[in-house]
């Protein structure tokens, strides 16, 4: 654990023939379809995408680990009333800026390490988590370079939930850097120069992350039909078909780390019996 920051990966070691598990990078599922009749199928068929080029391989079973939303088109053979309840959950969208300063003193002068603005572009904005790592370390005084977290979460106030995640999506997706940046520098300046904070200066990196397809719908009382327990559209979504099982953080309709793992656990246990 203690080398885990600055060791660097060795990616050719993930696909080995000798290895009882293989991974397979910039290899793009586009289908995964049963060879033969879904109810007595033995095998399944996966075709993905590598260098330009369709490739093909069959298994005893395929679990579908990813966003629901896409698992109706990567495999078309799904019953119509499944595939509209894994169309249900829309991803929430997500921009996580981070923002690389020379130093962090003007934190310390107001004594804050974070700050919540909700009428701003950027909700949130905190010094990020000091985490010290074998020979990584946090940078421990305000003289010290500094990485800050800020958070947008782009939407439409006033719409149906699911509908203002689909256009926060689209504001995502065509906001230009620049528009980024202003926002910004512009939040930062008034936010920390009373401090002495100065953009211009104290800026030395900016990376935007916008996660188009960020945390899995959630349901609640004010968005979301009064479902039965098996009624709900990620249980229904999430039923075994033939060799194919689901699992993601979708099919248990939350978004976070234990609920993806019980998921997965639960589609292996599916094809395991």
């Amino acid at each position: 654990m203690e080398d885990i920051v600055t060791a660097r990966a060795d990616y050719s070691k993930l696909d080995l023939s000798s290895s009882p598990i293989r991974i397979r990078l910039n290899s793009t599922a586009a289908r995964a379809r049963h060879v033969g009749a879904p109810e007595s199928a033995k095998n399944v068929e996966v075709t993905y995408v590598q260098k330009g080029k369709l490739q093909n391989v069959k298994g005893r079973a395929c679990i579908l680990a990813c966003y629901n939303g896409m698992v109706p088109y990567l495999c078309p053979e799904l019953p119509a009333k499944q595939k509209e309840a894994l169309h249900y959950g829309v991803k929430e969208p997500f921009i996580y800026t981070h923002v690389a300063i020379r130093n962090w003193t003007a934190f310390h002068k107001l004594g804050i390490r974070q700050i919540v603005s909700p009428g701003s572009y950027h909700s949130f904005t905190m010094l990020d988590f000091p985490v010290s790592l074998g020979g990584y370390q946090f940078p421990s005084t305000p003289q010290e370079p500094m990485v800050l977290f800020m958070l947008r979460t782009p939407c439409k106030p006033g719409r149906p939930r699911r509908d203002q995640y689909r256009l926060g999506r689209f504001e995502l997706i065509g906001t230009p850097f620049a528009t980024f940046e202003r926002n910004i520098r512009e939040q930062l300046n008034r936010m920390l120069a009373p401090a002495g904070f100065d953009s211009a200066r104290d800026i030395a990196a900016i990376t935007v992350n916008r996660w188009a397809h960020g945390y899995a719908y959630e349901y609640d009382s004010l968005s979301d039909p009064h479902w039965a327990p098996q009624e709900r559209p990620c249980v229904i979504g999430r039923e075994q078909f033939g060799q194919i099982s689901i699992a993601n953080s979708d099919a248990g309709a939350s978004a976070y780390t234990n609920v993806a793992i019980d998921q997965a656990y639960r589609a292996v246990q599916e094809q395991v019996r």
